[in-house]
């Protein structure tokens, strides 16, 4: 009998937690088996080719094309889910966005990260700060968490619709990357009217309002995509999924 392999294992898991309907308990419960699977996958369980890390690659002629500061592996999508590898060479970053009411599991296979996230704040104080501050309808607000470094040899990273939704992502030191599983998926339906959207943001903070400035209270308005920031994608080379 052919073993599975541990990125299959962790496919797998993802189509039960996110596929199939839950009792909130029974969400949890695999969920919490997903990211305790996610948290032993390595570089070598998905053959990372390390070539993707480098900020050049050779070609016939002695031009050294230059990539994009990111580049996406995609390993698998449906309508309920998607995993994939996303490579940042040395000293770029993944601007700040949101996940619109998806949960998603991060795992550092290389390198190390610098991740900063937030907390949307529930809408009823979204309404009180609106007010408080008369920044205007298009501010919105968010307890900033403190910054976290991980490494390949760190667990893996979890956000919710309600935990850590906004993040910002750095490499550190070098050249990093990092296993994603969304779900479900960007571009999904919200609603009936709404698409999944990804959005970028630009943080301002508070700093005449003192108590909120101890909260670590600040605000966040949408922006178009940063011009420091585009992708491409690479084939998935690791093992197949069955």
């Amino acid at each position: 009998m052919k073993m599975v392999s541990v990125i299959e294992c962790v496919w797998r898991q993802a189509l039960h937690t996110f596929a199939r309907s839950h009792t909130v308990q029974s969400f949890e419960d695999h969920f919490a088996r997903l990211k305790a699977l996610a948290d032993s996958v390595s570089a070598n369980d998905v053959k990372l080719d390390r070539c993707l890390l480098e900020w050049t690659s050779n070609s016939n002629s002695s031009n050294h094309v230059r990539k994009p500061p990111v580049t996406y592996i995609e390993i698998y999508e449906d309508h309920a889910v998607t995993i994939g590898i996303f490579v940042l060479r040395s000293g770029m970053r993944i601007p700040l966005h949101d996940h619109p009411q998806m949960h998603g599991i991060l795992k550092v296979l290389t390198g190390t990260l610098k991740l900063q996230s937030y907390n949307i704040l529930p809408a009823v104080e979204q309404d009180t700060l609106r007010r408080r501050t008369a920044m205007g309808r298009n501010a919105i607000f968010v307890e900033k968490l403190p910054e976290v470094y991980v490494s390949d040899s760190d667990p893996a990273c979890v956000l919710t619709p309600d935990e850590g939704n906004l993040h910002e992502i750095h490499s550190v030191d070098g050249p990093a990357a990092f296993l994603d599983i969304l779900a479900p998926p960007y571009d999904s339906s919200v609603s009936e009217n709404e698409e999944r959207s990804c959005h970028y943001f630009q943080e301002r903070k508070l700093n005449e309002d003192r108590t909120l400035r101890n909260k670590n209270i600040v605000a966040l308005f949408r922006i178009s995509s940063p011009s420091d920031f585009w992708s491409d994608s690479a084939p998935y080379t690791g093992p197949m999924l069955r």
